[in-house]
């Protein structure tokens, strides 16, 4: 159901967009994550969108047609259907949603919090969740009603009659904006701005990389939000600063380059802290996410040979040999990889892998022309309070 706004009869509630999608697109993906069929859109044919909403149902393989009324509705369901009907501007999460449409019933809420956040109310108890799963028979019973009444409600009431199951949603999605009806523009930005604050919880750290990243996304998140896939391009823009350190890197320019790697790893950590805040209230966002670790493994390549470069050009370098600068070079990268997953401090480990703050410290280093030392005493360091800790440890268990 696509109503419209109150500011223009043309524009409507669910082609809103929230996280970069219309509402109405978060619907779609819900139908086809149920094996929806056929869609059917109720709505003015002036609707502003409406084609395009009618080509995205194409593209995902579905039936789309364009109702008016009940009548309409009527004609295009038989009772061999099965009809699953969205609440106008419903958007749900799919953890929550993909359950309740997988059967047959009515989606409740508790009354009082229900009414306030948009829904109708069902009885003193109960409002309706915006969501029904009925036999497709039950859509006939709209022939005996007006040809302008109101379709959601009607449906609802004549599946309350007919004693269709009625199936709670989790209270608790309603504080936590996992379902909800998006009533205005404002309200859509409302959404996006929580999404990003618990995207900023889950990535909150206490290293200068993680905390600067946070800040930047914290200020700028908000209006990134009002580009279309904005997370994609803030992943784009990463090829930049990496793009840099490879062409310093290749004019002998290596503490430019170290600083143009940190800056590669602060752009990718705002890109997963905005992709994190879009995918929640998505289908694929159960799904796990491997462009984190793949573009994190490129950047430490990336540090790999810009460091090996860097101690090859050191005069302590050149003592150690052709293969010197490349072994500290593996032996740092693998030191700090290994140590962001395995050292056995956990507090530590968020330190191991804050590239910001070691590729400064790199840079520093180059200029300072004390590249070599710092690397091989950093690395020595972290290999013996490794071995301690370990040690000791086990002594410990044994004992």
């Amino acid at each position: 159901m696509l109503e419209p706004l109150a500011v223009d009869g043309l524009l409507t509630r669910a082609g809103l967009r929230v996280g970069g999608e219309t509402v109405v697109e978060r619907q779609l993906e819900l139908a086809e994550a149920t094996g929806a069929q056929r869609i059917l859109l109720l709505a003015d044919r002036r609707t502003v969108g409406l084609d395009d909403v009618v080509a995205l149902a194409s593209e995902m393989k579905l039936e789309a047609r364009v109702i008016a009324d009940a009548p309409a509705l009527c004609s295009e369901v038989t009772a061999a259907d099965e009809l699953v009907v969205f609440g106008d501007a419903l958007l749900a999460d799919p953890v929550l949603a993909v359950p309740l449409l997988k059967q047959s019933g009515i989606a409740t809420l508790p009354v009082e919090e229900g009414l306030e956040a948009g829904f109708e109310r069902i009885d003193a108890e109960l409002a309706w969740g915006g969501i029904l799963v009925i036999p497709g028979a039950l859509a006939e019973r709209l022939r005996q009603l007006p040809r302008d009444c109101d379709v959601a409600s009607s449906l609802l009431r004549i599946a309350l009659m007919a004693g269709v199951t009625q199936r709670a949603v989790d209270p608790q999605a309603l504080p936590d904006r996992r379902w909800v009806i998006v009533r205005s523009e404002s309200e859509g930005q409302a959404i996006e701005a929580h999404r990003l604050r618990l995207s900023l919880a889950e990535a909150h750290g206490k290293t200068p990389g993680a905390k600067l990243a946070g800040l930047i996304v914290g200020k700028f998140g908000n209006r990134l939000f009002e580009a279309d896939r904005s997370a994609i391009l803030v992943w784009w823009a990463a090829i930049l600063p990496a793009a840099a350190a490879v062409a310093f890197a290749g004019f002998a320019m290596f503490a430019a380059a170290f600083f143009s790697i940190a800056a590669t790893w602060l752009v990718v950590r705002c890109a997963i802290i905005l992709d994190k805040a879009e995918r929640q209230g998505r289908i694929d966002a159960a799904m796990p996410d491997r462009r984190p670790t793949i573009v994190h493994l490129a950047i430490d390549l990336l540090l790999f040979v810009v460091l090996a470069l860097a101690l090859t050009g050191s005069i302590e370098g050149e003592r150690l040999g052709a293969l010197g600068p490349w072994f500290a070079s593996t032996v740092f990268v693998c030191l700090v990889r290994l140590g962001a997953v395995l050292f056995p401090v956990p507090h530590a480990r968020p330190f191991f892998e804050d590239r910001v703050t070691q590729c400064v410290v790199l840079g520093l280093a180059v200029i300072a022309g004390w590249t070599t030392p710092i690397v091989m005493a950093v690395s020595m360091a972290v290999m013996a309070g490794w071995a301690a800790f370990v040690t000791f440890r086990a002594n410990q268990v044994t004992r």
